[in-house]
């Protein structure tokens, strides 16, 4: 793949391309990642929850026949979720206090895709007036106010860093626009489902009726991209519709059973963002690839409980005129250096769902929000040397099993810095201490193309041996 255009959905050139069946064998090689203790967990940025979805993986619908569209195995680029503006800003910018280390790690990582949040609610507040992208939304702190501190966050300032950094790293730093935040205006009270009298401020789903106002949205944030000077951008409709912080109620009822209330909405989003994108890119020859639409985004539950749906069962719901829409599908999956038992494979289900429609056989996937540490439940990270090394090695050989996975070409570390109530960043809260793990983003980043070969772990992912020389962890 060419630096300076964004992966196409074409086939690669023949030497590339494997046998369909390869699709299951990644598959059945996901699944195996149990028996040696990993785990794929859920993403997102309130795990609140999180922990509560754990349990044993339910029994995946019977297996989906090979696919025999585009094989992108044997390629990864490398993607970055962050809207820390101090953290995006090239270092040619001058210093920032206390932000040393974050710069160092993005700037030597290089993110083919840097995926930033748009939060409707903040932005646009009331319906009276448009979405206004420079509306400072945060203090550019830790959470609740943790030093240090960088300039306030707006979806402005977030956007020219990242076109800084496309001036300083063609090809690199392409943005992945994810809406949500639903305002109290455009989404509508529920008065069904479970829990629907207790849903959170933001997570309404879209009223009937207020599709225009997110297409004004979706225009609004549109023009700043381009205000910016971003020529390519991709465009994901709602983040994690399948997490009730997000979208609520997400069932009928408060049966795990029960029917799934969240795709429905999401569905109407979907539709509304495409038909908008369509409109704004036109029908020029290089339309669909400089503009892309990422459906999906799902959490990656472990099993389905009365207040989450499983992303395979939120896909199977998603009809062909919602879900073969997508040129890309956006799934979430974590790694857990210290699992907790009776935990499943999830991503592996969602893939399979992927596979069971012929209209994705050539869509690629992309694992939207990854990383290692204590994914959930505002869990502690551990930080003694022998599990920082695990997580190092851990997110090194998922990388390199992503990479030859015929339909996956991307993968996204969440966050640069830790944040304390979902720690899965490559520094710690105070910006002091950079991770072993932040090794592996760089080293699958940086000067490498995506199909270029799998980089060697780096050295901190090894062990010390007797003699002083290094060594892979056991297994």
């Amino acid at each position: 793949m060419e630096p300076e255009q964004a992966p196409s959905r074409a086939t690669g050139p023949g030497s590339r391309r494997r046998r369909a069946l390869l699709g299951a064998g990644a598959l059945l090689a996901a699944l195996l990642l149990v028996g040696l203790g990993y785990l794929l967990g859920g993403g997102g940025h309130e795990p609140s929850e999180r922990g509560a979805a754990g349990g044993t993986q339910t029994a995946p619908a019977p297996a989906p026949a090979p696919s025999t569209g585009a094989d992108h195995s044997d390629e990864l680029a490398v993607g970055l979720v962050s809207r820390d503006v101090a953290a995006l800003t090239p270092p040619s910018a001058g210093p920032i206090a206390g932000y040393d280390a974050a710069r160092e790690v993005v700037t030597a990582m290089a993110p083919r895709y840097v995926r930033i949040d748009v939060r409707w609610d903040q932005l646009q507040p009331s319906a009276d007036a448009p979405l206004d992208p420079g509306r400072v939304h945060d203090d550019g702190c830790g959470r609740e106010a943790a030093p240090p501190c960088g300039p306030p966050i707006s979806l402005t300032a977030v956007l020219a860093q990242v076109a800084a950094q496309q001036r300083a790293h063609p090809g690199a730093f392409r943005p992945l626009i994810t809406f949500w935040g639903m305002p109290e205006w455009a989404g509508e009270a529920p008065t069904a489902g479970c829990r629907h009298d207790r849903v959170r401020a933001g997570a309404r789903p879209l009223a009937a009726g207020r599709e225009a106002a997110y297409q004004a949205a979706i225009r609004a944030v549109w023009t700043a991209v381009r205000d910016a000077g971003i020529a390519q951008s991709d465009w994901t409709p709602w983040n994690e519709p399948n997490a009730p912080y997000f979208v609520d109620p997400q069932r009928a009822s408060c049966a795990r059973d029960a029917e799934p209330r969240s795709p429905a909405p999401y569905g109407r989003m979907v539709v509304a963002m495409d038909e908008t994108l369509r409109a704004l890119r036109g029908d020029g020859p290089d339309a669909a690839r400089d503009h892309r639409l990422v459906v999906g985004e799902v959490a990656a539950w472990g099993a389905p409980t009365s207040r989450v749906v499983t992303a395979d069962e939120f896909l199977r719901a998603l009809p062909d005129d919602v879900l073969c829409r997508a040129d890309v599908i956006g799934l979430h999956g974590y790694l857990d250096a210290r699992p907790r038992d009776g935990r499943g494979e999830p991503v592996a289900a969602a893939l399979g769902e992927v596979e069971r429609r012929p209209c994705l056989d050539d869509a690629p996937v992309w694992i939207t929000e990854t990383g290692v540490g204590a994914p959930g439940s505002g869990r502690e990270r551990t930080s003694d040397r022998a599990t920082l090394r695990d997580e190092c090695r851990l997110m090194h050989d998922q990388l390199t099993r992503w990479f030859h996975h015929p339909r996956i070409t991307a993968a996204f570390q969440y966050s640069v810095r830790d944040d304390a109530a979902f720690p899965t960043g490559l520094v710690d809260e105070a910006v002091e201490r950079t991770y072993p793990v932040a090794d592996v983003w760089t080293a699958w980043g940086g000067a490498r193309a995506p199909d270029d070969p799998p980089p060697p772990a780096p050295s901190r992912c090894l062990t010390a041996s007797s003699d002083g020389s290094a060594a892979a962890p056991p297994g």
